[in-house]
């Protein structure tokens, strides 16, 4: 099958296109519709030529890191990628860890970099990131699926396509051009461009898939393991769990995938993790599958989790070089995790007239949570069970998007995910914003939805200054600080391994909802039980402004003793 992009030569005034104004269109016709990014003077065709592209939407953030988180958040929330447009120079390396975290995530994004001219490349012009300079080409080259400069106006729509293809592919992933000021200012005019479909992924062989099945059906003690690389594949999952009558386990990247309040799933592993995982695990599963997760340490317990099966252990993944690289695997299957596990299901029953009953449960499966003492007074600090329990039954069907830090712990630990498509956090990176920018990003892309971003103070105090691109943008987010004036997982993580934390850590506990209200968004501080009212937060949350609850919560407690700062203590050397 075939389809064709033509970009025209003029405008609907007459007026000759240029590069930057035939480039957007190119990324119009192809479904993007948003634009995230900070507007400097060697990216400015792209931005005056937007005007000119009613299609695309802008959205102007006060960082080009953000720009990335949000647009990530965009392509989470409706699958299509936006593109970020910033400056060249600082605007590029600002917006580096935003690309990374995209990267590790599998995100599709569009970067879009401005450049010197040629005339003004390798002659100390400010801002040069050309190849004899910073190299913006070399050093995104690094951090995406594919990085090159558009030299010419005759290939800046190829330019664009290629931008796209790469970018949605098979494998999904950020992608950048550098665009000089000079060529998106030229005048062009371009022909026609005729696109063939991406060739089908080969199929897994069947036969081999449903022996897998019928090993799992048959195991006295089967384990499914879900990573993030599983999400598309949600329904085969279930169904092959309940067809193996096997309890699932997920990551805290995938959670999820598999629901929660289902009767055979354990729980999620590593970081925020359950002790009924953790339980199921010290007993020994005999016959284990592993569907799309890196397994990495933060997934793994510092790779402490015996993630094995004593029978026979499988791992599908589409990267090959993931396969066997953490624990050994009896056979590994490189392919999509939707292909292979709709292979592995081809000859069970489905549907109401199943001939086949699945097994009976082998034990009680179920989550169990570490779930930490009550306040003994109505009186603060509130307790994080407590506090994500009240913040589900406000909000029950929101999408959660969560920070980096001891509060994705509690979210990932605490909040009841049932569907794929209701909670994300982007452990790839790990980075601080990523949470915010997620949660706007998603906001922005689907405004019947209601969005709760979870942060910390300290990830909040990085980009508080997203509360104005909020504002500004219309961008009703619910943005919920976990706030102990403190950065909590550190602190407890030097505890751990020192026995101290250095001087000069951050300790204040600061009035965040008044930092809100200052740039003109609803400020709240949550103190104490009755702060926390269902009716009073569903209001909150129906005013159509960005809101910032300000959340106070006790600073002793940390989900990430047994886990990340277990991590740190044993690549420390098991330092004092």
């Amino acid at each position: 099958m075939q389809s064709t992009t033509a970009i025209e030569g003029r405008d609907a005034g007459g007026r000759e296109a240029n590069v930057a104004r035939a480039m957007l269109q190119v990324f119009a016709r192809r479904g993007v519709r948003v634009a995230f990014g900070i507007p400097g003077g060697l990216i400015s065709s792209m931005f005056d030529a937007l005007a000119e592209v009613p299609e695309i939407t802008l959205v102007m953030t006060r960082h080009e890191a953000m720009a990335a988180f949000c647009a990530i958040g965009h392509a989470v929330a409706t699958g299509t990628p936006a593109l970020v447009l910033t400056t060249s120079g600082p605007g590029i390396t600002n917006t580096l860890t935003g690309i990374a975290s995209a990267l590790l995530e599998e995100i599709p994004l569009i970067f879009i970099g401005g450049e010197v001219s040629a005339s003004s490349a390798s002659r100390a012009a400010m801002q040069d990131a050309s190849s004899n300079a910073v190299d913006a080409v070399a050093m995104m080259r690094t951090v995406t699926r594919w990085s090159a400069r558009v030299d010419n106006a005759a290939g800046a729509a190829g330019a664009a396509e290629q931008a796209m293809r790469m970018a949605t592919g098979p494998r999904p992933g950020p992608v950048f051009l550098s665009l000089p000021i000079d060529v998106g200012t030229s005048a062009t005019r371009l022909a026609p461009v005729l696109l063939s479909e991406a060739a089908t992924p080969e199929a897994p062989d069947p036969s081999f898939c449903r022996d897998i099945a019928q090993r799992l059906r048959r195991a006295k003690r089967p384990l499914i393991v879900a990573g993030n690389g599983a999400r598309s594949a949600a329904r085969e999952l279930r169904r092959l769990a309940e067809y193996a009558s096997s309890p699932v386990a997920t990551t805290g990247h995938g959670k999820g995938i598999f629901p929660e309040r289902h009767p055979l799933h354990l729980g999620v592993t590593g970081f925020g993790g359950h002790p009924s995982v953790r339980a199921y695990l010290a007993a020994g599963p005999d016959v284990v599958l592993i569907v799309g997760s890196r397994l990495g340490d933060m997934a793994t317990g510092s790779y402490s989790l015996p993630l094995v099966g004593s029978e026979a252990t499988f791992q599908v993944d589409r990267e090959p070089w993931l396969i066997g690289r953490t624990y050994p695997v009896t056979v590994g299957i490189v392919g999509d995790a939707r292909a292979v596990l709709q292979a592995m299901l081809s000859e069970a029953p489905s549907g109401p007239k199943r001939s086949t009953a699945p097994p009976p449960l082998r034990e009680a499966y179920g989550i169990r949570y570490t779930v930490d003492e009550p306040s003994p007074s109505r009186d603060g600090p509130l307790k994080p069970s407590r506090v994500f329990a009240a913040l589900q039954d406000a909000f029950p069907n929101a999408f959660w998007a969560t920070d980096q830090g001891e509060h994705c712990g509690y979210a990932i630990h605490y909040l009841r995910i049932d569907e794929p498509d209701q909670f994300r956090t982007m452990m790839g990176f790990a980075s601080m914003g990523t949470g915010i920018g997620l949660a706007i990003g998603a906001r922005a892309a689907q405004r019947e939805r209601t969005v709760v971003g979870v942060c910390g103070d300290g990830g909040f105090a990085m980009h508080a200054g997203e509360v104005l691109t909020c504002v500004e943008h219309g961008i009703d987010v619910i943005l919920a600080i976990i706030n102990d004036g403190r950065w909590n997982m550190v602190n407890h993580g030097f505890s751990s391994v020192y026995g101290r934390a250095p001087r000069g850590m951050p300790s204040h506990v600061a009035d965040l909802a008044g930092v809100a209200r200052d740039f003109g968004a609803v400020g709240v501080r949550i103190e104490r039980p009755e702060d926390l009212d269902r009716d009073r937060l569903r209001g909150l949350s129906r005013l159509g402004r960005p809101v910032v609850l300000d959340i106070r919560i006790d600073p002793s407690l940390a989900l990430s003793i047994e886990s990340r700062s277990g991590a740190l203590k044993g690549a420390a050397g098991g330092a004092q």
